[in-house]
């Protein structure tokens, strides 16, 4: 597979200026062949908004506003599967997770419209290049900075299977320009190659950011929930779109900005660990921000795409701690570094 993370520093608010700065990450880079993209979470908003009054105004409906017409257009343009993190509004009248209020059961993370409320979720969108909706998953463990305007969601981890293309296009050059999930398409001799001939379906599992935290830090450090479910679910591939901070000073931020943050990669892998365990090796693509926003929230960078498993953390590329860039990889080639794991202690999360 080749896999890609934006990674970039939006700014609070300013979503049709974090849109053309994403575009112009992708028009500068080679896009060429890529199966998946990952961007950060709520990649377009920004992150640290200090409450629901604040983050309102960017709030998006399920699977339908600014952020997920921009994964539809760069899916489509780029003939790749894309995964973007959104703040998303679910509407009353159709999600199963949003009630009826009365004065009893207000809640501050639901807005209300004629007694009805509508919950919002930190959330991640998944689209294929035909602009179908492929997963909506919302965060299961928030953040502190979450839990001022998020639920929780309602129906925990998702584990879905992604149609990514199969080698078969790599041998067919006049069908790779095609179109996800068209029903068939022609081949040369004049007959027909259905979907599953051209496509292989991998099981995906999605987090965001604090999922890999034990939940809201109350739970031991040797409680790996999120873990436990990408290895339950039979999942070969994890997705990960994050707004990680950093303890690292704005000067080290600047002046290494192309050296990834290692206290924060180490505790990643410390996180992760089941999976290097295992007896199967997994993709894991952790697709972080950079740069600072308003609130003292500095974050981490070191976006990275790695090979866990067999007792290996392999390495296929990370981004530096405050480089603005596309990572791409391909995961059929050899891995550039791999890596030893030293355990530390907690690490801010979101």
């Amino acid at each position: 597979m080749r896999i890609a993370c934006l990674q970039f520093a939006p700014q609070l608010g300013e979503v049709e200026e974090n849109i053309a700065q994403a575009d112009g990450i992708l028009a500068a880079a080679d896009t060429s062949q890529l199966d998946l993209l990952v961007l950060p979470e709520l990649a377009f908003s920004g992150y640290n908004f200090p409450s629901l009054s604040a983050i309102t105004p960017y709030l998006e409906p399920t699977g339908s506003g600014p952020s997920t017409q921009w994964a539809k257009a760069a899916a489509k343009r780029l003939n790749c599967i894309v995964t973007v993190g959104y703040p998303e509004r679910s509407d009353p009248a159709t999600d199963p997770s949003s009630y009826e209020c009365t004065t009893a059961n207000l809640d501050p993370t639901s807005s209300y419209d004629n007694g009805n409320a509508s919950k919002h979720y930190n959330s991640t969108v998944t689209v294929s290049p035909n602009g179908r909706v492929l997963a909506n998953y919302r965060k299961t463990h928030l953040y502190y900075t979450d839990e001022t305007w998020a639920a929780e969601s309602p129906t925990g981890w998702l584990t879905t299977t992604l149609p990514l293309r199969s080698s078969l296009l790599n041998s067919h050059p006049k069908l790779s320009g095609l179109q996800l999930l068209s029903s068939t398409v022609p081949q040369a001799t004049g007959t027909m190659l259905s979907t599953e001939d051209l496509y292989s379906g991998i099981r995906t599992a999605f987090g965001i950011c604090m999922d890999l935290n034990p939940y809201r830090f109350q739970a031991e450090g040797n409680q790996f929930e999120f873990v436990t479910h990408v290895m339950s679910s039979s999942a070969d591939l994890v997705t990960c779109s994050m707004a990680w901070l950093t303890h690292l000073p704005t000067a080290d931020l600047i002046s290494k900005h192309k050296e990834p943050d290692y206290q924060t990669l180490t505790y990643w892998l410390l996180r992760l660990q089941p999976l290097i365990d295992a007896d199967k090796e997994r993709v894991v693509v952790l697709a972080n921000r950079c740069g600072e926003e308003e609130g003292d929230a500095r974050y981490a960078g070191t976006a990275a795409v790695m090979g866990l498993g067999n007792g290996k953390a392999k390495l296929w590329g990370i981004m530096g701690r405050g480089e603005n860039g596309l990572l791409s990889v391909d995961t059929g080639s050899e891995a550039g570094w791999n890596l030893t794991v030293d355990r530390v202690g907690k690490e801010d999360a979101n």
